[in-house]
């Protein structure tokens, strides 16, 4: 009898050979869906029978790349692959030994039918080691950029940390030499202003910390919600900034509404208004001619608000739609995580901070939610 006969009687009892095999693998995995099984079986039976297409040509040996790219999204284990065409070959064993109806099938046969399971088994493992080395090295190229990325975060961090925390550093170091001069004449008063300076300075330096600390997503101290004084709060910010208005000479105008009890974390808003306002004084150190700052308060249906405004350089209009975005900046000596900050803080506090620039005029708008 010829292979062609001998594979009319493989083709004859497909269906016992499917059934087998689907029975063998849904005892070794029964987390896999029977029709499923049945469907991907019937392709499969048909490239193994049919020996007229060479194995390589054949539709199911092709669609070898697309299978494993489901295989891998599945996150189907490749020793299932390997067992599955361990069961093919003894389904069509297991025919041989029943021996249908006395008729035999050839060793030709047989050698060829595993030839093919043999080969798909190989190629679709070839296959899977060249994807699995394409991915992991896509991971590493992905994990080597994203430490990197992280390592340029942590140094603009760092010099962020350094600009926000040398100014108050600063401050702190010209009272101390005051001091000395001060305890010489034994003049308390104005001692005890310097070291009420000097704890404000340091309290803002442990806020400015704490921030950083915040974008790090680590625990930080966090400051307690107190009622103050909305007079107060700009006072003391306006104070620790009288020195620069003089040397810059530029006029302030405070228009001042009600003092309002605002329940905030003091040390944080102080640290958001000092930073606003720094940042309002670093514009006016670019512009020639007079130089205008203006803060007004006042309460506003159901929000405080406190506004201030610059008449230095206009915002550049590329920069407007994400200057609250961590490391967005267009100062020379900047690391942009200084507003970044004071969003994080005002929103935290149930308020908001919000901005509009022209040519003529630069505000910026702190609202604080009374209801």
């Amino acid at each position: 009898m010829t292979d062609e006969k001998h594979l009319m009687i493989i083709k004859k009892y497909k269906n016992q050979i499917i059934t087998k095999w689907i029975r063998e693998f849904i005892h070794c995995y029964p987390e896999y869906d029977r029709k499923v099984l049945k469907k991907d079986a019937e392709g499969f039976y048909t490239y193994m029978s049919d020996l007229h297409i060479p194995a390589a040509e054949h539709s199911r040996f092709l669609a070898i790349p697309e299978s494993q790219k489901v295989f891998l999204k599945r996150n189907v284990s490749i020793s299932h692959v390997v067992h599955s065409s361990q069961l093919w070959i003894d389904a069509i064993l297991w025919l041989i030994q029943e021996n249908p109806r006395g008729k035999t099938i050839s060793m030709s046969l047989t050698r060829k039918i595993i030839a093919r399971v043999s080969l798909y088994e190989r190629y679709f493992l070839h296959q899977y080691n060249t994807i699995t080395k394409e991915l992991l090295s896509g991971q590493e190229q992905t994990i080597t950029e994203l430490h990197e990325a992280r390592l340029t975060i942590i140094g603009k961090m760092a010099a962020s940390m350094a600009h926000e925390i040398r100014n108050p550093l600063t401050a702190i170091l010209g009272f101390l030499k005051i001091l000395r001069k001060q305890l010489s004449i034994q003049n308390y008063q104005k001692i005890s202003s310097y070291l009420d300076t000097i704890e404000s300075e340091l309290l803002s330096i442990q806020m400015q910390i704490a921030g950083f600390l915040s974008f790090s997503k680590k625990d930080a101290i966090e400051e307690s919600f107190e009622e103050v004084s909305s007079t107060s709060i700009i006072d003391n910010v306006l104070a620790m900034l009288a020195p620069r208005l003089v040397n810059d000479n530029i006029e302030l105008i405070f228009q001042q509404g009600d003092d309002i009890k605002l329940k905030v974390q003091k040390i944080a808003i102080q640290q958001v208004l000092s930073n606003i306002l720094n940042n309002s004084l670093d514009a006016l150190s670019e512009k020639e001619g007079e130089k205008g700052l203006k803060i007004a308060s006042m309460l506003e249906d159901d929000e405080f608000l406190i506004i201030i405004s610059n008449n230095g350089p206009e915002i550049p209009p590329e920069i407007k739609d994400s200057l609250f975005i961590p490391f967005v900046t267009n100062k020379k000596d900047g690391t942009g995580l200084g507003l970044a900050i004071c969003k994080q803080i005002m929103t935290k506090n149930k308020g908001d901070v919000t901005f509009d620039s022209s040519p003529n005029e630069t505000s910026f708008r702190l609202s604080f939610k009374q209801r």
